[in-house]
Order: C-alpha cells, then structure tokens, then sequence
C-alpha cells in the first residue's frame, strides 16, 4: 500500500461511517494495512462520531495496538537475553496501550537513588537490603491486595506502583527490578502458589515474601508455606527463576484471571503473547475466505 498523507488517512478512516458492509470491510482492512500511524486518526476521529462508529474505530486502534504489542513481544522473544523490566512495560501496555513507561522507570531511578544517598557510598549489601525494604514496605506501604487480589491491575506494573498493591510475583519484579538498581545479590524463587525473592547476603540464603510486606523467611518457613497450600517440596524449587520464566509466570496468571472473569478475548490474546515468549514466532494469521 503506498504512503498516505495525513489528510488522505483522515479522509480514510472517515469513512468508517460507512454502512454498506462491503464497503466498510475494505475501508477497515486499508486501516489495518496502514498500521500504528492509523491510531491517532482514529483517536481525532472517534471524539465526532455516533457511538456505534467510536466502538468501530476503538475496535480498529485496539487491533493495531495489540499488533504492535505482538511485534515488541517477538523483538523481546528473540533477544539473547531476556530483559525483565522491558518485558514488565511490556505486560503493563497490554492492559494500558497508553502507558508512559519512561514516567515509571524514573520513578524506580529516584526511589533507587534516595536508598543509595541514604545509605552512603560502600555501605554493606545487608544494610541496603534493610533500607530498601523499610523504605518499600513501611514508608511507602507497598503490600498485598488481599481484598481484590483477582484484579488485573494487580499485574500490571504502573497500576502495582501507583496503587501500591499486587500480587506475589508482580510486587517481587518491582522489588527485583529496584534491587537491581541496587546492585543487591537477590533473584526470583518461583515458588508455586506464591512468587518470592531470595538475597545471598551472608554465608546462606533468606527470602523475602513482597506480598507479606516484605517478610523475611527461612528456608524452613518456605517449606512450611508449601505444605500448608498442599505442595510437596522439592530443593529445585528454590533454584532462580530466569527472567523469561517471571514473564510468563505473570502472564499466565492475568490469563486465569480473564477466563474465570468471562473476558475470554483478552484471555486469547495474551494467550498468543505468551506462545511468542516461548516460541519466538508470532502466531499465523487466521485464514480467510476468497
């Protein structure tokens, strides 16, 4: 399809008040073919139109939204190495396609930064880790949504920190991604029924529970936690989550969600952006009749 100007795509997505059927599905697959530079005309046009022209165009923007969202999923899939932070704004634009990641990122710059002044230069791993988590847990109050613990925005990232509540394995990337910041020893434990962070500070291993408001826990307390939730434990349950493993922990759980709210669309389409994840490969397109 050649380059369209501005005011060739405007003329073009006017035309979604189309009402012969034919006509409208060629001017919605030329919308789709033109891709992401689409969506702010449809945004512009939305605003004017009768609400069943707006759900047609917000129909095609989610469209292109979600193909665009597939092709930062394969770039993700297909790097040598998983990066957790990008693939967090990544899960978080799924359900916010308008999300300012940059905003967020420097809000997990500042928070680091204020635990580094505070603790000074060349303080010990232990100390920060102690800072880190009062600064998280007691001062900004981060801990788990135990009365809405089925919402979604519990998985997503921005929604974790601007509402500062989430799940077990969202609040551990968050924790995760500042202790990075913090150059901190820990990684994810992907533990079932309750993602936990471990830390090396010392001559052995303790977890920290994100969701319990960051309390400290011995491998004992591990095992107990999995015994009372009806799972064996296994010493290589303990072994560090890969980053792309997190990802797919988090998207899964957003699947189960959906499914058991009745949204099963969205269930679908994430479904698909976890097979990219583990498959590197973006899912064919459905066949159409000729």
């Amino acid at each position: 399809m050649k380059t369209l100007s501005e005011g060739e795509i405007r003329s073009l997505v006017s035309l979604l008040d189309e009402r012969d059927p034919k006509n409208l599905d060629i001017v919605e697959r030329q919308i789709l073919d033109l891709g992401a530079p689409a969506i702010p005309f449809l945004e512009e046009f939305r605003v004017r139109c009768e609400p069943d022209v707006t759900a047609r165009a917000d129909a095609l923007a989610r469209q292109l939204h979600f193909r665009g969202l597939q092709d930062s999923f394969l770039a993700l899939a297909s790097a040598r190495q998983t990066d957790l932070e990008e693939g967090a704004w990544l899960i978080a634009r799924f359900g916010y396609p308008g999300l300012d990641a940059p905003a967020h990122k420097a809000w997990l710059d500042k928070l680091a930064g204020k635990i580094r002044r505070d603790c000074g230069p060349g303080t010990d791993a232990a100390l920060v880790f102690q800072r880190l988590n009062s600064e998280l847990f007691e001062s900004l109050g981060f801990s788990g949504n135990e009365k809405h613990y089925y919402d979604p925005d519990n998985s997503y990232l921005n929604r974790v920190i601007e509402t500062r509540r989430g799940i077990p394995v969202s609040l551990s990337v968050l924790y995760l991604l500042l202790a990075r910041r913090l150059d901190l020893p820990v990684h994810g434990v992907a533990t079932p029924g309750h993602f936990l962070v471990a830390a090396r500070l010392g001559p052995g291993v303790s977890f920290l529970d994100a969701y319990g408001r960051g309390r400290l826990m011995s491998q004992l307390d591990v095992e107990r936690m999995l015994a009372r939730s009806g799972y064996d434990f296994r010493p290589e349950l303990l072994e560090p989550a890969a980053d792309r493993a997190v990802l797919i922990r988090m998207m899964r759980n957003l699947i189960s969600i959906y499914q058991k709210s009745g949204r099963r669309e969205r269930a679908e389409m994430l479904s698909s952006l976890v097979d990219i994840m583990l498959t590197g490969k973006l899912p064919r397109p459905a066949a159409t009749d000729q």
